[in-house]
């Protein structure tokens, strides 16, 4: 009796710290992405005459990428900014007139109105010159360029640009992963490319198992904004915080 006491204490010790133990979730694959990747096209056609930027350029937010011709778009601006100020300027006759009952009111109203029109138009036609410069929507890396000067656009993409200040992690876990980790948990990854440890935040959790392969995908966000790590590099699960 005494020895069967023994052995079940002895088995108890033995069994109490592995199942005390927890295991850190440790991904199949990780990979660093562009958190921010966007297609530039344009709304209009028309002919481009300067591409200021090549690939593998930094451009910083509201930068020119793609400049098309304007020049029609900016003769119908003067001609609309003609046309008001003329039409200003008769208004202001008219009102005078008016006060000494010399013309009819809704031939003034009238005026009024044909100068609100012209004003909208004048509106109109500089979003269109403002359409005219493709800009960078974020500051980021010109990673292909498919158009030259020349070139009568369409709706096609014209150039990619990425946002790498702000890297995601991508990471693939065995679905005996699933539940142990919490959206907002952070978690440190080591890019041994360049010998780097960085922290990202968990952003997002695939709430579905894929049937194929037990697995999951998890995504978090790492701010780094040096431009020391590259997009597309591989990364090491090493600690959860």
């Amino acid at each position: 009796m005494k020895n069967l006491l023994l052995c079940l204490l002895s088995v108890a010790a033995i069994a109490a710290p592995a199942t005390a133990q927890t295991v850190s979730p440790s991904p199949l694959t990780c990979l660093l992405a562009p958190n921010l990747t966007s297609d530039l096209g344009s709304d209009r056609g028309g002919i481009v005459i300067d591409v200021p930027v090549s690939r593998a350029d930094i451009v910083a937010k509201g930068d020119v990428l793609v400049q098309l011709d304007a020049q029609r778009i900016v003769a119908e601006l003067r001609i609309s900014e003609i046309t008001i100020a003329a039409m200003t300027a008769q208004i202001a006759r008219s009102e005078q007139l008016s006060r000494r009952n010399l013309i009819p009111a809704d031939e003034l109203a009238q005026m009024r109105t044909e100068l609100a029109l012209a004003e909208a138009q004048a509106d109109q036609t500089r979003y269109e010159l403002d359409r005219s410069s493709i800009r960078a929507p974020f500051a980021g890396v010109v990673i292909a360029v498919d158009v030259a000067p020349g070139e009568l656009i369409s709706s096609a993409p014209l150039m990619r640009l990425v946002d790498i200040s702000t890297l995601k992690a991508e990471m693939i876990f065995l679905d005996d992963a699933f539940g142990k980790i919490s959206a907002g948990a952070q978690v440190e990854l080591a890019i041994d490319l360049v010998g780097a440890t960085v922290i990202g935040q968990v952003t997002a959790i695939d709430p579905l198992l894929d049937a194929a392969s037990n697995s999951f995908s998890v995504s978090a966000i790492i701010e780094y904004g040096d431009l020391a790590i590259p997009a597309g590099v591989s990364c090491r699960v090493v600690g959860w915080r």
